[in-house]
């Protein structure tokens, strides 16, 4: 049995803690999210089902249910890239049209309750947006986005998009079944593949269907949003005021042993920078963070100071697209998130947002009146000095230099590729024999990648050398996820020594390819 034993504990971070320090607000928040939690009896009959559907859903050519059907929507071929420039272009427009607006009809009774309407427009387009944007429908064809909604969420979340037909993605194409095959593995290489289906089963409450629906959705958005090419590429892409100013780091655990990132939120100011820059910068961060998670206790503790809050720093469209993040593509990150400090304003804000969360999340969500009451998440020495702390940390960006990011060969890149590709197709082997009863008329090479342009399944030539300076090269505190080392910390039976080494030759890939970023220079990840 190649599917372990799993503990779905072992996911929600509040529940993997064992020596919890603060009893009054410990105990109400482990029981919002025991009551929200599915009992852990049949974690290993979902992971097994769930592989099946997978990748039925990939290989079968006649399913049941093609993947255009199951998704039952359009999605976007552009990258991040293409939809910068997109957004460059259409902010240019509006804003152009706004000007026209306000010189002609400056008089109008209407044109103060349109700039009042749109004062919550989503993202980068102007406050005094153009008449158009009203008359003119929005699209809901074409959208990355995981979830419809209402047509008065619409007017503050949606935008209007002119449908580009040329870049709607054929899902039941081969080629694009492909794309999320490979998508699929580096994205789990560094917690392993059953802990990424793990979340997703978790988050959509042990019922597999919607869990494949989920996983498909967020496996899409990654293939079209480019994430393993922005990991690449790094900080370089992205404009350096989105890290220097502070607004977003990472910094120490909470008690429960969770990763905390601290957001300043008044250091955000709408439309200054585009959205799609902002993006960027948390989707980097995002996958930063999953190196650098706690193994114990797999999620994240946000803790948003509200100090200095304003209007102009309530951004709806950043909102909406950290909220998919959370809820859709990076299911079970969040363990808790502290909302320190919310002046009046807020709360209206708020009453907004959290129609639009999951119970689940939005029993995440705590209210503090002030930093003093961190302390009961935090121990007083870990937090910063300016939330009331006595840790004199002060985040100072650490400005991305060529030279100093990673330089390898093509030769030394291909190596380490083709070793983790040997290790992807025994693990895919032993995932097909556990299987194959249940997958008709799909085939062990549909499933397998290439190496050295065939289809082969062969010892990795030198893994025990590869484990080995993995672990030379790696501090003690940040070892392989238990999903993939073995460890049995949060419940997971022994794995096998395939899962081992698709981690390890994962490991040396990945280091030799991602773009270092602050984390890495402050030392924050061992590569």
């Amino acid at each position: 049995m190649i599917i372990p034993k799993v503990n779905i504990k072992g996911i929600l971070s509040s529940d993997t803690s064992s020596n919890e320090k603060t009893k009054d607000v410990s105990i109400k928040e482990n029981e919002k999210e025991k009551s929200a939690s599915p009992v852990d009896c049949s974690a290993e009959e979902c992971l097994n089902e769930l592989w099946v559907e997978l990748i039925s859903c990939l290989f079968d050519e006649n399913p049941k249910t093609t993947l255009k059907d199951l998704m039952s929507k359009k999605y976007s071929n552009q990258s991040y890239i293409e939809r910068s420039s997109t957004e460059d272009s259409k902010r240019k427009s509006n804003s152009d049209a706004s000007r026209l607006l306000s010189s002609n009809e400056s008089d109008s009774a209407n044109t103060s309750g349109s700039t009042k309407r749109n004062l919550f427009k989503k993202g980068n387009h102007s406050r005094a947006n153009s008449s158009n944007s009203i008359t003119r429908k929005p699209s809901k064809n074409l959208t990355n986005e995981p979830e419809n909604f209402t047509s008065e969420e619409a007017a503050l979340f949606e935008c209007s998009e002119i449908e580009d037909t040329n870049s709607v993605i054929n899902l039941d194409s081969k080629e694009f079944k492909q794309k999320l095959w490979e998508c699929l593995f580096w994205s789990a290489g560094i917690e392993g593949v059953n802990t990424l289906l793990l979340r997703f089963i978790v988050a959509r409450k042990k019922k597999v269907t919607d869990a494949l629906k989920m996983l498909l959705n967020a496996l899409i958005f990654r293939v079209t949003y480019d994430i393993e090419g922005l990991c690449k590429k790094g900080e370089r892409i992205i404009d350096q005021e989105e890290f220097s100013c502070g607004k977003v780091y990472f910094y120490k655990y909470d008690k429960q042993g969770r990763f905390i990132t601290y957001i300043h939120v008044s250091k955000h100011i709408k439309d200054v920078r585009p959205q799609m820059e902002t993006e960027k910068m948390t989707i980097l961060s995002m996958e930063t963070v999953r190196l650098i998670l706690n193994r114990d206790a797999p999620t994240a503790c946000m803790v948003f100071d509200m100090n200095g809050f304003s209007m102009q720093n309530m951004d709806y469209g950043f909102i909406r697209f950290l909220l998919n993040c959370f809820q859709n593509y990076y299911p079970e990150m969040l363990g808790v998130a502290l909302i320190v400090g919310a002046p009046w304003i807020f709360h209206g804000c708020w009453k907004i947002i959290k129609q639009l969360l999951d119970p689940v999340v939005a029993n995440k969500v705590q209210f503090l009146k002030d930093k003093s009451e961190i302390k009961n998440y935090i121990d007083e020495s870990e937090i910063p000095e300016c939330l009331g702390g006595t840790n004199s940390f002060n985040y100072q960006y650490i400005p991305y230099k060529e030279e100093e990011d990673v330089h390898c060969s093509d030769e030394e890149i291909a190596a380490a590729k083709r070793n983790w590709d040997i290790a992807k197709n025994k693990y895919i082997k032993e995932i097909y024999e556990q299987y194959s009863s249940q997958l008709n008329n799909i085939k062990l090479e549909d499933l397998l990648f290439k190496v050295d342009g065939k289809i082969e399944c062969d010892d990795v030539s030198n893994i025990n050398e590869v484990i080995q300076q993995n672990e030379m090269n790696s501090p003690s505190n940040c070892s392989a996820p238990s999903s993939a080392s073995g460890n049995d910390s949060l419940g997971l039976s022994i794995m096998k020594q395939t899962e081992k080494e698709l981690y390890d030759t994962f490991v040396e890939y990945d280091k030799r390819t991602r773009s270092r970023t602050y984390y890495h220079r402050a030392g924050f990840t061992h590569y």
